[in-house]
């Protein structure tokens, strides 16, 4: 299903969109293998600079203890493992389409998937410190505040960037729901703010590498021939 999208005054456009490819199950899931293979990468890579043991009998042994089970997701580790993920999409959507057309569209989402991922929790990060001297309360709104401000500022500088780089004069890519699905952690961080010991939000937490698999497959999957509403 495709919905046509709307124009603001500034040009961004939002749409609908799920997931939609013209590849097959079993190229889809190489895609989704190898995006996984990027975001474990990153992780273990984030985990050991951490001082955790990569060891799987040591990590299953105390597991409580281990990475994915204590790291609190901020800007210095949710950038680096959604580059992993969409580095692994792109790598995946390389090895199941040799069309060159299409490879410059994945390259493209790539950058724009990275850049969708870094500036909103940038601006997040920004804008709960200088809510935080006013409550928590107000310091949780001003994080959820920068997650929809960072998504719309990311796709306006990443399409400017990516439309210089790939020489595309007047190519242009919406804000897709799918942008918003990295940026649980700024919704958990910004429930953190009011709950700061709860048990179920670190928790919930855990999902995040999870989440920012969604860029990877977006890559991977990503194609030239999609109308241009809807790139």
């Amino acid at each position: 299903m495709k919905i046509n999208s709307v124009n603001n005054s500034n040009n961004t456009r939002f749409e609908h969109a799920h997931l939609e490819s013209t590849y097959s199950k079993n190229k889809r899931a190489i895609v989704a293998g190898m995006t996984a293979l990027g975001t474990a990468a990153s992780c273990a890579v984030m985990a050991k600079k951490g001082g955790y043991s990569l060891n799987p009998k040591k990590m299953f042994k105390n597991i409580k203890k281990s990475y994915l089970s204590k790291v609190f997701y901020d800007d210095k580790q949710v950038i680096p493992i959604g580059i992993g993920s969409s580095l692994g999409g792109l790598a995946g959507g390389y090895m199941i389409d040799t069309n060159k057309d299409n490879r410059k569209a994945k390259r493209r989402e790539t950058l724009m998937q990275i850049g969708n991922i870094s500036i909103p929790i940038t601006i997040v990060d920004f804008l709960s410190k200088k809510c935080k001297r006013f409550g928590k309360v107000q310091q949780a709104c001003g994080a959820i505040a920068g997650i929809g401000i960072g998504v719309v500022v990311a796709n306006f500088i990443m399409n400017k960037l990516c439309n210089f780089i790939f020489n595309n004069k007047s190519d242009s890519r919406g804000v897709k729901i799918t942008d918003f699905s990295a940026h649980l952690d700024d919704a958990i961080l910004a429930a953190s703010y009011v709950a700061p010991k709860s048990a179920f939000i670190h928790g919930v937490a855990r999902v995040i590498p999870v989440a920012l698999m969604v860029a990877g497959n977006e890559v991977g999957n990503k194609t030239a021939k999609q109308n241009p509403l809807e790139r």
